[in-house]
Formats: structure tokens, C-alpha cells, sequence
């Protein structure tokens, strides 16, 4: 038989593993802030074709202004996927960009004849951050400030 004794008082909870999560929390926020601010998200482009007759592949050009100098950005061709009775859908990332700026691109078909055609210029601008590090970096600052919070009040408390 164990005899248990009570002194009324609880026991003891050390603050020191708050503290250490509140900071390592609050590092991982700042981490994630600064790689992510550091380079921006990449353009993605798509485009659908309904058919594609003698398609051999595109072309993508981008300028920093609508009547500029385009520059072709793939260094191949992006070959055609699809049929003279099928479309395919593509998609290419531009990751040659800086945060916040404005792009105008065109998309250029090339026919097995070496033949080619452009569309008419689109405009796309990078964003500063992706959406979802405005996020994550709130929700592990306000986690870290949580976790010293209670370590500051536990030690407090002591």
C-alpha cells in the first residue's frame, strides 16, 4: 500500500519549455518571413488548345512593357500534345521575375512547317509573397507569443 500525501499546493510547472517553444516559434516566423520575402512566387501560364493541325509546339515571349522587346523565356519548344481532333491543356513557369512586377507575355505557335503565329500579349504581375506565408507566419508568431505568454505567466506565478 502507497500512503499519498496532499499539501494543497500544485505542483510545480517549469517555464522554461514555453519559453524555449515561444522563441523557436517565433524564429520559425522569422525564417519563413525572410526566405520567402527573399524570392518571389513564380508566374505560372496556361493556355488550352481545341485542336492543334499541324502544331509542331509554342513559344512564350515576355516584356516588361505591353510594346516592348519581347525575349523568348523556354529554352525549347514546348512540344504539342494534342490532334487534329483533340486540344491539350499546357502550363509553363516563369520563375526569371522579381516580386511586385508587372509582365506582358505572348504566346507563339509553331507549325511543323516552321510557320508561326502569335497571340495577342497578356499581362501578369508577380506577387510579393503567396498567399499562404501571410498565414503561416501569423499563425506561428501568434503560436510563439501564445507559448511565452504563458511561460512569462508561469514564471509569474512561481
Amino acid at each position: 500500500m502507497v500512503a499519498m500525501q496532499s499539501s494543497g499546493h500544485r505542483p510545480r510547472t517549469s517555464q522554461r519549455p514555453f519559453l524555449g517553444l515561444g522563441l523557436l516559434w517565433l524564429l520559425l516566423a522569422a525564417i519563413i518571413a525572410i526566405t520567402q520575402f527573399s524570392r518571389p512566387a513564380p508566374i505560372t501560364i496556361e493556355w488550352r488548345t481545341e485542336t492543334e493541325v499541324n502544331t509542331a509546339g509554342f513559344n512564350i515571349y515576355r516584356a516588361s512593357a505591353e510594346n516592348g522587346a519581347y525575349i523568348r523565356i523556354n529554352e525549347q519548344i514546348i512540344p504539342g500534345k494534342g490532334g487534329p481532333t483533340s486540344g491539350s491543356a499546357y502550363q509553363y513557369v516563369d520563375r526569371d521575375i522579381e516580386s511586385g512586377e508587372t509582365y506582358f507575355y505572348r504566346l507563339e505557335d509553331v507549325e511543323l512547317d516552321n510557320t508561326v503565329s502569335q497571340h495577342p500579349p497578356f499581362e501578369s504581375s508577380a506577387p510579393i509573397i503567396p498567399w499562404w506565408v501571410s498565414i503561416l507566419v501569423a499563425g506561428s508568431a501568434l503560436t510563439g507569443l501564445l507559448l511565452l505568454a504563458r511561460g512569462l505567466r508561469t514564471q509569474k506565478a512561481t
